[in-house]
């Protein structure tokens, strides 16, 4: 079943928080083995032009030993790079490799490959005008983008793009929000890239011309790069300073964001939202926005962390701002913000090696998982994070050297890199997921209705599917129980598409469970049914001559004092022989025995009662009757007690039908008691022998048995003790 509710805005806040163990999910996200890549082109500054002050480089990171190979097939150019486990190495070209010819096809395209996964981060280093990116793997590029970069202000006026092909052959359909050259806005052309081909437009237009919400399609999977070669943010400050960011395909945008204010800046950063479908709904700190239409954007000025939330799958960007916008180190660079949904649990992050005085790593963590995200091994403590209000955020800004950083954590939890230098900056994420969250169009939950024992455990699972019915992965989604048992927390989807969320119902009723992404409802029903005090799971008998040995387990107990041992004769009616204590309230399994000893020949029925510490009972029949059959031999078995006061039992045996006499001899040899005579059947029996009339002493009781021809006779001595 599904509902849809268009005005749902917010994500259901989880009540519980689970780890990342608990779906098994093929890793999609920014680490692979092959990448193709491209440098768009940075503002030339006057007499910088050699490599060691305009250079672009590679910083190239690993969880693994491995090694790999960077090229430039358009100009022969390949070198070989070797990576050690959980530290990086940098690849930097011994050219300028960014692309500056504008709507022209060129083939500067760079192809990355690895045995192991890496993680690439590119660098695009000048004086005073850098930036740098986090390279997508070719496994996560895709086929529908949108431009965002930043306006021209009338200083520096190059906003631009730049595509790199993946296959020969691909068609690419632009159309541009700003009329650029020939191309005219608002309508589409097509151009073709084969594999390492690249294409750069750059919007030279005065102010506010901006290339933003520019809509790119393809064939063929290719990579995007948005930007400005360089930019003053925000209008009327300098300095200016390069801008470039790789821009994910429009099947991984988010809904919900965090976001947190770049250090050592006093006057906040701003941000640019834009969206993908048109009357998106957008919050920030629970504050509506007026809506957007599909590649329109909003831009802000945040100067506190804060929660952007929206209804329709959106991309969020963080700019720096000049350096004369607050009079502090750094200048404008930019950086996308993963939605919280792409967050990873492990990051191996790189900073540049040298050139930024000030490096820092951001860090959002779900406030489960505050001081226990380690930092090169060592927790960070969590006298470090802040709140993010209104959230179930925290937030930490680490000021950290130039290095390698790995960052590790049982929960997702997003991080940034970037730094500041005299008139410059640098920023990019350090790593993020990229599941197809835009793609979801159904969700099937199940089972719709069901009943369950009280304290036990009800699981519920969600599928998450595309247009075409295939599953989603890493899609999170949202549980909520109403009703008997309140409570909820979320999960993810695993590689068959399937989110389960499991609870235990400690009290009897029903709950409705919602199962949510976003606007996508469904809603389950539990009834829960008062347990059974004792859930018994066998019950069995073994006979041991004229013994009967019971045997019982149970699998769970609630307030449970004990069993009555209860016995039949023949069908006569039932009498308690026995108690056995019980264990009270446990879930773990328990086994029980009682031995039933010196029966009489005949047929027995058994049953035990339960019976809890309010008095409460319930009855388990043994399922088979118990038979005690014939004696092979005549035996008188030995009094017990002995001595005794006042009185004691007698068991016999007969393996055959006659007359018998049980009598009692006092030490003299006179009779003082007949206990049993006449005719017997063949069998075990026993009886009780009161000595109330007689006084202390030594006496002796002698079995006598006559039948066709057949004699038996036994005395054994007692001893009355008064």
């Amino acid at each position: 079943m599904k509902f849809f509710n268009k005005l749902v805005i917010t994500l259901f806040v989880a009540a519980l928080l689970f780890p990342l163990a608990e779906n098994t999910v093929q890793a999609n996200d920014s680490k692979g083995t092959e990448f193709w890549i491209a440098f768009p082109d940075n503002y030339p500054r006057p007499g910088v032009n050699n490599q060691s002050t305009y250079f672009q480089q590679l910083l190239i990171t690993s969880n693994y030993n491995t090694s790999g190979i960077v090229s430039i097939p358009g100009i022969g150019f390949s070198t070989n790079f070797s990576v050690s486990a959980n530290s990086s190495v940098i690849v930097q070209f011994p050219l300028t490799v960014d692309v500056n010819a504008s709507d022209v096809i060129t083939d500067w395209g760079i192809h990355v490959t690895s045995l192991d996964d890496i993680t690439v981060y590119g660098m695009n280093k000048s004086v005073q005008a850098s930036d740098g990116f986090l390279a997508l793997p070719l496994d996560v590029l895709g086929k529908e983008y949108q431009v965002l970069g930043y306006r021209n202000v009338g200083v520096v006026n190059g906003n631009q793009f730049l595509l790199v092909g993946t296959v020969d052959g691909t068609v690419v359909t632009i159309t541009p929000t700003v009329t650029v050259g020939t191309r005219t806005a608002g309508v589409p052309y097509n151009i073709t890239l084969n594999q390492s081909e690249t294409y750069l437009l750059r919007d030279t237009n005065g102010l506010p011309s901006d290339l933003t919400g520019t809509r790119i399609s393809s064939t063929e999977p290719v990579g995007l790069f948005g930007g400005h070669q360089s930019a003053n943010i925000p209008r009327g400050f300098v300095s200016d300073d390069h801008l470039v960011e790789m821009i994910p395909p429009m099947s991984t945008f988010g809904r919900s964001f965090i976001t947190v204010p770049l250090a050592t800046r006093l006057n906040g950063d701003f941000f640019r939202v834009i969206a993908s479908e048109d009357s998106t709904s957008v919050q920030i700190n629970g504050v509506a926005q007026a809506p957007l239409s599909a590649n329109q954007y909003l831009e802000v000025n945040l100067t506190d962390a804060a929660s952007i939330l929206s209804d329709r799958p959106i991309l969020v960007a963080q700019y720096s701002a000049s350096s004369t916008f607050d009079g502090v180190l750094g200048d404008p660079f930019m950086m996308l913000v993963p939605p919280d949904e792409q967050y990873c649990s492990t990051y191996v992050a790189k900073t540049p090696a040298a050139g930024f005085s000030g490096n820092y790593l951001n860090i959002v963590s779900p406030n489960e998982a505050v001081g226990s995200i380690t930092l090169n091994g060592v927790p960070i403590p969590a006298l470090d994070f802040t709140q993010v209000a209104g959230t179930d955020y925290s937030y930490a800004r680490i000021p950290v050297s130039p290095g390698d950083y790995i960052l590790n954590s049982d929960y997702r939890f997003g991080c940034h890199v970037y730094g500041f230098n005299f008139l410059e900056g640098y920023g990019y994420p350090a790593g993020q997921s990229a599941w197809r969250l835009a793609d979801v169009v159904e969700i099937e939950s199940g089972p719709e209705q069901s009943t369950g024992t009280v304290g036990s455990e009800h699981c519920v699972e969600t599928r998450v599917t595309d247009g075409n019915g295939g599953p989603l992965a890493g899609i999170r989604v949202d549980f909520e129980q109403r009703g008997s048992n309140p409570g909820g927390g979320f999960s993810y989807t695993n590689d068959s598409g399937y989110a389960t969320h499991c609870y235990i119902g400690y009290v009897g009723g029903i709950d409705t469970i919602l199962c949510r992404y976003y606007e996508f409802v469904d809603t389950l029903f539990k009834t829960w049914d008062s347990p059974q005090p004792v859930e018994l799971s066998s019950f069995t008998s073994v006979i041991q001559d004229r013994e009967v040995k019971l045997y019982w387990s149970t699998s769970a107990e609630i307030n449970n004092s004990g069993f009555d041992v209860e016995r039949s004769a023949s069908g006569s009616a039932w009498s308690k022989i026995g108690f056995v204590t019980g264990n009270g309230t446990t879930t773990l399994p328990k086994n029980y025995e009682f031995t039933d000893g010196s029966l009489v020949s005949g047929r027995y029925s058994y049953r035990l009662k339960q019976i809890d510490f309010n008095g409460n009972y319930e009855y388990f029949n043994l399922s088979n009757e118990i038979e005690i059959g014939v004696p092979e031999k005549f035996d008188l078995s030995q009094n017990y007690p002995n001595p005794f006061n006042p009185s004691t039992k007698i068991n016999y045996t007969l393996p055959r039908d006659g007359n018998i006499a049980l009598s009692v001899f006092d030490n003299s040899g006179r009779l003082v008691s007949k206990i049993a005579e006449g005719f017997k059947t063949a069998g075990y029996y026993s009886i009780d022998f009161s000595a109330a009339n007689l006084s202390s002493g030594i006496y002796f009781y002698k079995l006598e048995f006559n039948a066709s021809g057949q004699n038996f006779a036994k005395t054994l001595k007692m001893t009355i003790l008064k």
